[in-house]
């Protein structure tokens, strides 16, 4: 290997290492750490789609509601 082929793998080395020793002072594995924010995303997916869920609902119904104050002034229109 060339010296700078083997500074970068040096440097990118003790890079790994010191976020190994963060993870570590904190007790959490690079793994742990990957799976906490796999977890953090589908749970945060699953928030916005139950969302968009209730907002349709509540969509559909005022949808109902117009639909059905609309129908209730025409059959009154003498009032």
């Amino acid at each position: 290997m060339t010296s700078a082929v083997t500074s970068s793998f040096s440097r990118k080395l003790q890079l790994k290492i010191q976020q190994m020793r963060r993870g570590a002072s904190f007790g959490m594995s690079c793994d742990d750490i990957s799976l906490d924010v796999i977890t953090i995303s589908i749970w945060s997916e699953a928030q916005k789609l139950k969302r968009r869920r209730i907002e349709n609902q509540q969509m559909k119904r005022s949808a109902r509601e117009e639909a059905t104050s609309y129908g209730d002034s025409a059959d009154g229109l003498d009032g």
